[in-house]
């Protein structure tokens, strides 16, 4: 065997077959808001390691792609969530 293909056998070797596909913060932010409660800025910040200027700013932009998104005070925190548009 020349070289090289020890060195692609290993590659090969070492990865893996079926990998998990990965879940995007943006994908978890609307699975936080879709959720009954809804979440907090505080809550979608520490999940995605965004601050809260950015979560902000990712909510505007889910508004202006037309998801309806409720603010609601509860016990002193706003939760937000998305709701289903009925057509």
């Amino acid at each position: 065997m020349t070289k090289q293909t020890k060195t692609t056998q290993k590659s090969a070797e070492t990865k893996p077959a079926d990998s998990a596909p990965k879940t995007t913060k943006k994908a978890l932010v609307e699975q936080l808001l879709k959720s009954d409660k809804g979440a907090t800025i505080e809550e979608i910040a520490k999940k995605t390691s965004w601050q809260h200027h950015t979560v902000r700013g990712h909510l505007s932009i889910l508004k202006k792609a037309g998801a309806e998104i409720i603010s609601e005070r509860v016990d002193g925190a706003r939760y937000y969530r998305i709701t289903e548009k009925v057509a």
